[in-house]
């Protein structure tokens, strides 16, 4: 079965460390994923598993996940072209209730901004590992060929 929708390679995946059946996962794609790991297998063996939430905003291939040291819900990403923050415990305003399938999957549409989205920081080449400081919470270093970042995100 596919985990990522088009088939494309899973580059990387990061445990949560506090919600012990949380699994990120990111692929060539440029959509990165989290999946409820007691609801993965489906009764019906010929179907993906569906998982909790999917990004499509990316639009060359994940590089790194991790998830947060001390916020369950926050997770910082990494693509050839930056490093997002994303809070998951942002749910989406949608007072009309009208999704589609593919949205109702966590995506939305194809590099849209998803209101989970609290940083961006874009000033390295081809990011390649986003790392949070373990003792300094705000804080993410990440390595990238133009050399290494640290920074804390200004609404963190």
């Amino acid at each position: 079965s596919l985990i990522h929708k088009s088939g494309a390679d899973v580059n990387v995946i990061a445990w949560n460390r506090l919600v012990s059946n949380l699994l990120a996962s990111g692929g060539d794609d440029g959509a990165f994923s989290v999946w409820d790991l007691r609801n993965f297998q489906s009764p019906d063996p010929s179907k993906s598993p569906k998982p909790l939430a999917r990004f499509h905003s990316h639009r060359t291939p994940i590089t790194s996940l991790e998830w947060h040291p001390t916020d369950e819900s926050m997770i910082a990403v990494s693509d050839d072209h930056g490093t997002y923050i994303y809070d998951l415990s942002i749910e989406e305003d949608d007072p009309d209730n009208h999704r589609n399938e593919e949205e109702a999957d966590g995506g939305g549409v194809e590099g849209e901004i998803p209101p989970q989205l609290l940083f961006v920081h874009s000033g390295s080449e081809m990011t390649k590992e986003v790392h949070w400081h373990p003792q300094i919470p705000s804080c993410v270093a990440t390595t990238s060929f133009s050399g290494f970042s640290v920074f804390i995100p200004s609404n963190l």
